[in-house]
């Protein structure tokens, strides 16, 4: 093979030379680094005498790191490195496991304290038979000794049980020592990192922290700085650093891990190692790149098959993190994502062992990852759990109540026929109210408060506990379960849907304590640690609760840290009541009843709160009782008080509280979601009107985000039609109750009746004024316009009633915001009136209506309907655009004077900011759209593709333009006819007339030569417009 076809993989320490030979200013960097990797060599070959039946971790653990870490990254990344980075990552590989050369002062030191001999005598009684032999042979070793009992060989004895239990002692905090080594290797080795300042102070303490990291839970890596100035003009990426550690020390999995002689020289190696040798001896396959990662394993043994898989869910939890916090790890410049982690095959003797159960564990199924990367930080409130275990005990409390009136329990109490028909005012509230949820608070010791949440639902069977122990598992993967849930009605079955709401108390804490007594079951104790404390779940039998139900427990810091709201309880109490040198009630106690108060809107169960066991609150279930009235449609059940109608939807089992209100401002819409409380990012109401939501009947991973505290974008069509539906029932019942005689007596009424007014589109606003006129004369509203009197425009108001009774000779202000202005005092919105009026008055075009509309309020009342008439009016630089609105939305807009004719036509290929560009904001597309004028009606497309800019105004169809900017650009100095005939026969061209032709307007039957003959007509016309 050629010289040319040799591959040579791009290294890290290729990078850092190729840099500094570019810019001499990092030769710092390269130097260090090379006397830093010889220093390394001496003191990484010493860890060998305390760790002798351990991996190795001398300087080939060490190359193999970056070895590892190369592969990765690939060598695109690599050269995208800084300086600084790579400078990092080589002396990390080198200086992280430093902590295991062990300082002999020390280890005497410590062998002399009281800590370290109690930890001797609990040795004893470690699962680990060396350490416990161990241990056993030093704590009996002066007794043996007097009685004569292995007087000679007791030495190498010695030796050996000190080494296996020094090893022990030290390997879990040698991250932490290796931290201290390397921030005081002047002091503690003699060697100078920083070279006598030549590297500075704060990257050696940066390394440091690096090294630390390499041990502990990968969200420690979160706290460190995401970047920070690097050693010169470049900049250093901790995180990214630290993960690439972690990474390539875990991925050191190969079969070369283990010096066999030493086993001739220390003796039989202790089971512990016996089985970590057989692990990397088991490797079969592994391969390492940037796109995915893959490895296989045949264990011979049932222990290395299980210490192996200990390895594949670690390397599993690294690549999920990796995967989840990309964007906040990784530095700008590299792109793409986490590996994948590809086909990992383990074996047991060449089968794949079927039974998985042995170290049961949180785990985290491969699409539920998937599912938090889009959604990426999950939770992003610390009390968030408990809303989450509220909603599995109410899950709970819904299957029991069920299952309870299936088998006739409360037959006298139900309306109705037992069924999936069932609606929830069908079941009288006592029933509902024997289901509940109770939560107390209770101070646990010093800092700690305790919280247990307890429900009388069904209770936790053990089959069931394993599939809480699996993130991601929900009600929808128990075919038992799911069968019973889908026999029941929409509105009472378990919100549930993604599994993992009990993972949200890992937020406040390391472990929960579960108590859970299921139907004729005994009962279970659970002890669950959160992934940071390897996810073990420890189960025994419990008798505690006599009764079917759970307790959850969780313990949580006093000093955990909230936010709070000025008018909150937490805020009344801190500043009425509490003194922290009383011994009072912890003010955390207060936050969470806030957080009840503010997430829970009254589910169908109540829910009691307590302090220190004295009932502080309930919030009482939802009565649906009252709904006794029934349209004829037989959808809606409702009440009415005072404009308010409580409503239920019984197609989508939808709760709704809607009220009309004084004024006609946007009030705030609430949203709840099975009584839990949601946002929305968007506003589904109408303005004037209170709204308040609750959904029972939409399906939980359809309509939530993944946190559950947010209604997800997908779910807003389906959502806005539930609401839609829900206003028109409410405004016909409201509309009927107010009319039902042309005469109002109550004065009080008449701004509710102009904000109903305001409610509905033109037609019926005009049908409402016409068939109610005693009414609507008794409600004066004025708006502001400018008027024509005598030739001239100027400044006045006009009652609302005038205006809609002249609306042909009225016009709206589109590009009003061109003429608003922040006045310096206030801030407030100012118009500009006098600009508009010297336009009007000025311009050579004749406006063709009498009122102009600058009311910006009244005018929202008009965008949703369909425009009748444009008309541009310019002077100089200014220009106002007027629309006109009709009732009679069959009609295509008119355009009413070539000027405005002309202005719309170069709308549709300016490029440049002028004065002819009349949309609202100009958005750099190159091909653009305008709203269907009654001059092209042949060429009206119902839909525009993405990628093509313009204003959206409400409108029959949309006019496509035949020319983009830059082909007008191209072609402006040709004549008429050779541009008509450079656009019409370009291939662009006949797709646009091809898709117009799909995508025309309804009950249209336009051809395609018809279509081409418009557009060729538009051709000509936009090339006069622009010509001129």
């Amino acid at each position: 093979m050629s010289d040319n076809n040799k591959y040579i993989p791009y290294k890290l320490e290729t990078h850092l030379t190729e840099i500094c030979g570019e810019d001499p200013i990092y030769v710092n960097l390269l130097d260090s680094w090379h006397i830093n990797k010889k220093t390394c060599l001496n003191l990484l070959s010493d860890v060998v005498f305390n760790y002798p039946h351990y991996t190795k971790h001398d300087i080939s653990h060490s190359e193999a790191i970056i070895t590892n870490i190369e592969m990765l990254l690939g060598e695109e990344a690599i050269r995208s490195l800084s300086p600084t980075d790579t400078w990092l990552l080589l002396n990390a590989a080198y200086l992280h496991d430093l902590g295991m050369v062990i300082d002999n002062k020390i280890i005497e030191q410590n062998w002399e304290t009281q800590e370290f001999q109690d930890y001797l005598h609990r040795l004893e009684n470690s699962n680990d038979s060396s350490l416990s032999e161990s241990a056993k042979y030093i704590n009996s070793l002066e007794k043996n000794l007097k009685d004569n009992k292995d007087v000679r060989a007791w030495p190498v004895r010695v030796r050996k049980a000190v080494t296996i239990i020094i090893a022990d002692y030290y390997r879990s905090g040698h991250a932490k020592e290796s931290q201290n080594y390397i921030q005081n290797m002047k002091n503690r080795l003699h060697i100078d990192l920083e070279y006598n300042g030549l590297i500075q102070h704060r990257l050696i303490l940066l390394l440091s922290d690096i090294a630390y990291m390499h041990n502990e839970s990968s969200m420690k890596i979160l706290e460190l700085d995401y970047n920070t100035n690097g050693f010169n003009a470049d900049y250093a990426h901790p995180r990214f650093v630290a993960l690439m550690l972690r990474m390539g020390d875990l991925l050191d999995a190969d079969n070369n891990r283990f010096n066999l002689g030493n086993e001739i020289i220390f003796g039989e190696i202790p089971n512990s190692s016996q089985n970590h040798l057989k692990k990397h001896m088991s490797t079969r396959h592994i391969l390492i790149t940037p796109d995915k990662i893959e490895y296989r394993a045949d264990c011979a043994e049932a222990e290395v098959y299980r210490e192996t898989r200990n390895f594949l869910t670690w390397l599993k939890e690294e690549v999920e993190f990796w995967a989840l916090n990309w964007k906040d790890i990784m530095p700008e410049n590299i792109n793409g994502s986490a590996p994948k982690l590809g086909k990992c095959e383990l074996l047991l003797k060449g089968v794949p062992d079927i039974q998985g159960l042995s170290d049961l564990r949180f785990s985290m199924s491969s699409e539920k990852a998937f599912e938090i990367i889009e959604g990426a930080n999950i939770y992003d409130d610390n009390f968030i759990f408990l809303r989450e275990v509220i909603q599995n005990a109410l899950d709970a409390c819904k299957i029991r109540m069920w299952r309870d009136i299936s088998e006739g329990h409360y037959k006298s109490w139900i309306k109705n026929k037992v069924d999936s028909s069932l609606q929830p005012y069908d079941i009288n509230q006592k029933v509902m109210n024997n289901y509940g949820v109770e939560i107390n608070l209770t101070k646990y010791d010093k800092h700690n408060i305790k919280i247990i949440i307890k429900d009388n639902g069904i209770g936790i069977s053990i089959p069931q506990f394993k599939k809480i122990c699996n993130v991601g598992e929900s009600y929808s993967n128990d075919k038992a379960k799911k069968n019973e849930i889908s026999g029941m009605p929409k509105w009472l079955k378990p919100t549930a849907g993604f599994g993992i709401g009990l993972q949200s108390v890992f937020l406040v804490a390391d472990y929960f304590e579960i108590y859970s007594k299921a139907d004729n079951e005994e009962g279970i104790y659970a002890r669950v640690e959160s992934g940071r404390k390897k996810g073990y779940v420890q189960l025994s039998k419990s008798n505690k609760l006599k009764h079917q139900g759970t307790e959850i427990h969780v313990i949580i810091s006093k000093e955990l840290q909230y936010r709070y709201s000025y008018n909150s309880k937490t805020s009344e109490y801190i500043e009425n009541k509490y003194d922290p040198f009383a011994y009072e009630i912890d003010p955390i106690y207060y936050r969470i009843w806030d957080e009840l108060r503010e997430n829970v809107n009254g589910t169908y169960f109540p829910i009691k709160l307590k302090f220190d066991g004295k009932e502080i609150d309930t919030i009482i279930g939802k009565g649906f009782e009252q709904l006794e009235e029934k349209p004829s449609d037989g959808r809606y059940n409702y009440s009415i008080n005072n404009y308010g109608m409580k409503l239920w939807d019984n197609d989508t089992n939808t709760s709704f509280y809607i009220k009309l209100n004084e004024y006609n401002e946007n009030y705030i819409e609430q949203f709840f979601f099975k009584g839990m409380s949601v946002k929305t990012d968007s506003i589904f109401g109408i303005k004037g009107f209170a709204l308040k939501v609750d959904f029972y009947g939409l399906d939980t991973k359809k309509t939530l985000s993944l946190d559950r505290k947010r209604i997800r974008r997908e779910a807003y069509n389906d959502i806005q039609i539930i609401i839609d539906n829900a206003f028109k029932f409410y405004k016909k019942k409201i509309k009927d109750l107010i009319f039902k005689e042309n005469n109002i007596k109550e004065k009080n009424l008449y701004n509710q009746i102009y904000v109903l007014w305001c409610s509905y589109d033109l037609k019926e606003k005009k049908e409402l004024l016409d068939n109610n006129k005693q009414i609507f004369d008794c409600i004066t509203k004025t708006v502001r316009v400018i008027k024509n009197i005598d030739n001239r425009y100027s400044e006045d108001e006009m009652d609302f009633k005038n205006i809609m009774n002249d609306l042909n000779n009225v016009a709206f202000i589109y590009n009003i915001h061109d003429y608003e202005e922040h006045s310096s005092l206030h801030g407030d919105l100012v118009l500009k009136t006098n600009e508009i009026i010297q336009v009007l008055n000025n311009s050579e075009s004749e406006c063709k209506f009498k009122v102009i509309v600058v009311d910006r309020d009244f005018y929202a009342l008009f965008k949703s309907e369909f425009c009748s008439n444009i008309q541009i009016i310019q002077k100089d630089d200014n220009i106002v655009y007027l629309k006109s609105y009709s009732d009679e939305n069959k009609k295509l807009p008119g355009v009413l004077d070539e000027n405005t004719k002309d202005s719309i036509l170069r709308d549709l290929v300016v490029k440049n900011n002028s004065p002819d560009i009349i949309h609202e904001f100009y958005d750099g597309m190159l091909r653009r759209f305008i709203l269907g004028i009654d001059e092209y009606p042949s060429i009206l497309s119902r839909e525009v593709p993405f990628g093509i800019g313009g204003d959206w105004h409400r409108s029959k169809g949309y006019i496509i333009s035949p020319v983009t900017s830059i082909q007008w650009e191209k072609y402006a100095l040709l004549s008429k006819e050779q541009f008509i005939e450079s656009i019409s026969n370009s291939e662009e061209f006949q797709r646009l007339v091809k898709y117009v032709y799909e995508h025309q307007l309804d009950k249209c039957n336009n051809s395609q030569e018809k279509i081409r003959e418009e557009y060729i007509r538009l051709i000509g016309d936009i090339y006069d417009a622009c010509s001129k």
